[in-house]
C-alpha cells in the first residue's frame, strides 16, 4: 500500500470522518507518512489461538496443573489488531501475519492523531527493547459488535522479544493493557471478569513458561484461550464432533462480518483462513458445511441482525 496514492490518502481521511468523527489536517497526514511511508509487511508468523468452547472451559484452564505457571487473565477489546515492529523500519501486518489493509491503516492514523505523543513514546521503546508489539484499536467509533462505550484508543495487549513472550508484568508501554494475575483461585476477580464479559467482547486467559508441556495453543512459551460469550451459542446449536473447530470458524466469520457488513460470504471466509493457519485445512475439508451453517442457522442470523 502506497500512502503517497492521492486514492489511498482520500479513503483513510473519508474513513477518519465517516468511522472515527476525525477530521485531519495535511500536518497530521504529512508527520504520519513521515513516520509509516516506508513501512514494510513482513511480520508474519505461524502462530495459534484456541476458542475455549463455553464458559466453563475457563474453569479448566485456571486450575491447579495451570497455576503452576504464571497465569493472567485480561479483556478482549473488540476492535481490530495490528502488530508492529521498530527498527531501522517501521514493520506492520494484521493480526496473525497477514497484510494490512486501508481500514488498518486507518485506524493506525486515527490512533496517531488522537495519541500522538503516546504512540510515539510507544515506538520509541518498542525499537529500544527490540520488541514486537501486539495492540488492538478499539472504541466506540469502531466496534463491530458495539459493545466498546469509550472513545476510540488503543491497548498493547502482547510483547514479544525474540521467541519470548514478555509476561504483562515486566512490559510498561502506553495503554498497555489491563489484566489480572492469577496465582491462585482467590484471585480472580469475578465482578471484573464479569464486567469484561459484558462490556468487551470476552476475556483471555494467558499462560506462561518456557517449558509448557502444551502442543495445543502453545505459541512459544505463551498458552492462549480466549472466550467469546456468543460462541456458546454456536457450540449449542450444532451437532457435530467438531464443535469446537466448527464454532471458532463460525465466531471468526461473525468478527468479520461484524467489521465489514458489505463482503460476501467467500471473501469473509478467505480473511479467515488468512489470519488462522490452524483452521485452513480443517475449512478445506467442511466448506460446504460450515456455507450451509452460515446460511441456515437461526443463531448466525440473530447475532447478524444485532450488528444492524
Amino acid at each position: 500500500m502506497n500512502l503517497l496514492d492521492e486514492g489511498i490518502k482520500h479513503d483513510i481521511y473519508l474513513f477518519c470522518k465517516q468511522k472515527l468523527n476525525l477530521h485531519p489536517s495535511e500536518d497530521n497526514y504529512n508527520e504520519f507518512l513521515s513516520v509509516f511511508k516506508d513501512y514494510k509487511e513482513d511480520l508474519r508468523r505461524n502462530e495459534y489461538e484456541y476458542n475455549a468452547e463455553n464458559i466453563l472451559s475457563l474453569n479448566e484452564v485456571i486450575n491447579d496443573d495451570a497455576l503452576k505457571y504464571k497465569v493472567f487473565i485480561e479483556p478482549k477489546h473488540d476492535g481490530t489488531q495490528i502488530v508492529m515492529k521498530v527498527d531501522d523500519k517501521v514493520h506492520l501486518s494484521h493480526k496473525s501475519g497477514s497484510r494490512i489493509d486501508k481500514q488498518d491503516m486507518s485506524l493506525l492514523f486515527g490512533i496517531f492523531i488522537k495519541f500522538r505523543e503516546d504512540f510515539l513514546e510507544l515506538m520509541a521503546k518498542a525499537k529500544e527493547e527490540g520488541v514486537v508489539i501486539k495492540m488492538e484499536i478499539f472504541g466506540k467509533e469502531y466496534s463491530p459488535f458495539k459493545v466498546e462505550k469509550e472513545p476510540l484508543t488503543f491497548s498493547v495487549f502482547d510483547a514479544l522479544k525474540g521467541n519470548r513472550y514478555l509476561l504483562p508484568t515486566e512490559f510498561s508501554f502506553p495503554h498497555s493493557v489491563d489484566f489480572i494475575e492469577v496465582k491462585s483461585s482467590k484471585d480472580v476477580d469475578s465482578k471484573k471478569v464479569l464486567s469484561w464479559l459484558k462490556s468487551k467482547e470476552g476475556v483471555v486467559v494467558k499462560i506462561y513458561d518456557s517449558t509448557l508441556p502444551y502442543k495445543k495453543a502453545r505459541n512459544f512459551n505463551m498458552l492462549v484461550f480466549k472466550y467469546k460469550p456468543f460462541v456458546g451459542q454456536l457450540v449449542n446449536e450444532m451437532k457435530s464432533k467438531d464443535q469446537g473447530k466448527f464454532s471458532a470458524v463460525l465466531s471468526e466469520l461473525i468478527t468479520e462480518y461484524a467489521k465489514d457488513k458489505d463482503k460476501p460470504f467467500d471473501e469473509l471466509l478467505k480473511r479467515v483462513k488468512e489470519d488462522h493457519e490452524e483452521l485452513r485445512d480443517f475449512i478445506d475439508r467442511n466448506y460446504g458445511t460450515i456455507k450451509d451453517f452460515w446460511f441456515n442457522s437461526e443463531t448466525v442470523r440473530s447475532l447478524l441482525r444485532l450488528m444492524q
